[in-house]
């Protein structure tokens, strides 16, 4: 695996001496996140497994291009999961994929998401040179929260080669209810049982239902379902997996998608005909025509941001999806910031130009 990453470096340096911009592909799930990709791919599937595996410790390390079922495979053995549950898109995402576009599942607002769980990175830069940030253990802080940077980043800091993360155990016991309301009770009802100590693991409202999952020990699991109320939902995984995979009937609406990172408190918003309320009230999920800037200005009178998804109809090959800008807009003062970030660690704009922001590219020298 040294000579995958020796051959990534030298990749870079090639790039680098013909001006080549690189398009950095994992599993080649999340196109639809973000701008349109451009550039000369760069597969990083073959950069694969896990190199370090300390199950006393609750530590793993994984090259980028590990899958993200390899992973929980591997850590089942040890009745561990990932923190933050990102999804697998049909077993072939991997986890540079997840960790660069930084999605997690219903479990983020109580147990953290897969950023928070990064312990060390290592990453090639626009120079060809393989850095390291972090360490393997939680009191090695050096570098953290440029480990952290990463997340989110869309690859335009570098490709991410190998990533040490914290673990968590799995639950002993684990159970969804399902109550029947409107979203108004729903997020009330949400807010008042985190505020409340309920072994909260998920807490969504979709198509006039709240499903409230629960997750601890097998006694404290039971005493709060049965203080809950509400019918048990069977195959329960199936159903949070839908909607973290994007496959739940309600991604199907025809519409710009929009994922709202908000205010939990934040009331619901009833100009939207389809939405679907996650984390407990702090993802508010909506299919409009409304046009990002009015979306991405209600979000932020609601103390949060937006993310455009798709437009049109989601799984169709939609140019337009790719147009303009995906996430919300930053102030001038941290466009500044990611320019400086984006010039000390990519000064030729080679990786991923243009997919995290229009203006993070050329303008940035």
């Amino acid at each position: 695996m040294a000579d995958i990453s020796t051959s990534l470096c030298e990749q870079v340096q090639d790039a680098r001496a013909d001006n080549t911009p690189l398009n950095l592909i994992g599993g080649n799930t999340k196109t639809f996140i973000g701008r349109e990709a451009t550039g000369r791919p760069v597969s990083l599937t073959s950069h694969s497994g896990v190199t370090a595996y300390h199950p006393s410790e609750l530590v793993i390390t994984a090259r980028a291009g590990t899958r993200i079922t390899e992973l929980q495979s591997v850590l089942a053995e040890h009745n561990q999961m990932l923190v933050g549950e990102p999804p697998a898109f049909e077993g072939k995402a991997t986890l540079g994929g997840s960790i660069a576009c930084n999605i997690s599942g219903a479990s983020r607002p109580f147990y953290g998401s897969l950023r928070d769980a990064i312990l060390g990175v290592t990453l090639i830069n626009g120079f060809g040179e393989p850095l390291r940030f972090g360490g393997q253990v939680m009191k090695n802080v050096a570098g953290y929260d440029l480990s952290r940077l990463q997340a989110g980043a869309m690859g335009a800091f570098g490709i991410l080669t190998d990533i040490s993360l914290r673990l968590m155990p799995k639950p002993e016991s684990v159970e969804t209810l399902v109550l029947k309301m409107d979203t108004p009770q729903a997020i009330t009802f949400m807010r008042q049982r985190v505020s409340s100590g309920y072994p909260l693991s998920g807490a969504a409202w979709v198509d006039g239902h709240l499903y409230i999952r629960l997750a601890g020990t097998a006694p404290n699991v039971g005493y709060y379902s049965r203080k809950l109320g509400g019918e048990s939902l069977p195959h329960q995984s199936l159903f949070w997996r839908s909607i973290r995979n994007f496959r739940h009937p309600f991604f199907s609406h025809d519409g710009h998608l929009y994922r709202l990172s908000i205010d939990a408190a934040a009331p619901h918003f009833t100009r939207f005909e389809n939405t679907l309320v996650d984390w407990a009230g702090n993802i508010r999920w909506v299919v409009t025509d409304e046009n990002h800037e009015s979306i991405s200005e209600l979000a932020n009178n609601n103390g949060g941001h937006v993310a455009r998804y798709r437009s049109k109809s989601f799984g169709n090959d939609q140019k337009d999806n790719h147009n303009g800008e995906c996430f919300q807009t930053l102030s001038p003062a941290h466009q500044r910031l990611h320019k400086s970030l984006k010039a000390a660690f990519d000064p030729q704009n080679l990786f991923n130009s243009g997919r995290l922001y229009s203006w993070l590219g050329s303008e940035s020298q």
